[in-house]
């Protein structure tokens, strides 16, 4: 990859990143709060994607995606529905620009051909009867999951944001070495997908960059795979820009700590964040699976 490093400034803004990816089945596809109104109608809410994050610890990359707003409060066990399929994916050979300060602050870089985006790794997590996950690896070898710790199960929801106090997530977290999904790059493209087979023909809620997503003018993200999303996000696919070279920080990846509401300003989510936190309500833990315990 040729990455023009015109970009050891600091970095500003968002980077969730959720979008639909493999031509599968039926299913129903989903990632973010609530950019799904058909997921929501079912209620399907254990496949709404919430939150992506991509950080670094140490050599290792942790990857954490949280699924359902809608768990009660009071709900102190959650089982994973057996027909639900989470899929991470990852492009690692993509060339990515640093160089262009708009997109360096809104994105992360310039992805400088979108529409050859593709899956160079995918990370499969299914579920049995009992709610135990299940891992399942493409452009890996399967015996490569011998180095990953998977993490399944209920977190505080580490969305920083007022209404979200005081509220869990199911989440799943992978750890593993850094070296198993770089490919001569140190730079990453990730998005995140939900499967299940409630719904006939391609749904999407997308853990969208700089919230954006969460407007009801980006719906017609949630039918397309990133990269055919560049009409219609200005050239920009919605996918996570991690430059593995730099530490995480919005919208390079994104760490548990991003308080993405506030660095992305927008006045639609803003005005709904009272009482305006700037820190997760719980702490974050200092080892796997690093997000907060549940509530």
């Amino acid at each position: 990859m040729s990455s023009t490093r015109s970009r050891r400034l600091a970095v500003v803004s968002l980077t969730l990143a959720v979008a639909l990816s493999l031509a599968a089945a039926p299913a129903a596809r989903a990632a973010d709060h609530g950019d799904t109104p058909l997921l929501t109608s079912i209620p399907r809410h254990d496949a709404r994607l919430t939150d992506l994050h991509a950080f670094l610890r140490g050599g290792d990359l942790v990857i954490s995606l949280s699924t359902n707003p809608a768990i009660p409060p009071a709900v102190s066990d959650y089982l994973f529905p057996s027909d639900l399929t989470l899929r991470i994916f990852v492009d690692n050979d993509s060339e990515v620009r640093f160089d262009d300060p708009d997109d360096l602050a809104t994105y992360g870089g310039t992805v400088v051909r979108p529409k050859r985006l593709r899956e160079d790794v995918v990370f499969e997590i299914g579920f049995g009867d009992a709610g135990t996950p299940r891992l399942h690896l493409l452009g890996l070898p399967q015996r490569a999951a011998s180095q990953i710790e998977l993490f399944a199960g209920l977190r505080d929801d580490p969305f920083i944001r007022g209404p979200r106090i005081g509220r869990n997530v199911a989440s799943v977290v992978l750890e593993m070495p850094l070296d198993l999904v770089l490919d001569g790059q140190s730079t990453l493209l990730l998005w995140a997908t939900s499967d299940v087979p409630d719904v006939q023909g391609k749904q999407a809620e997308h853990a969208g960059r700089a919230l954006r997503s969460q407007f009801p003018e980006n719906d017609p993200m949630n039918t397309l795979h990133p990269r055919f999303q560049a009409k219609l996000l200005g050239g920009a696919p919605d996918v996570m820009i991690f430059d593995t070279s730099l530490p995480a920080a919005y919208p390079n990846g994104r760490e548990l700590t991003d308080d993405v509401v506030d660095l992305v300003g927008d006045a639609r989510v803003l005005g709904n964040d009272a009482p305006f936190p700037s820190a997760n309500d719980v702490p974050f833990l200092a080892t796997f699976p690093y997000l907060a315990p549940p509530q």
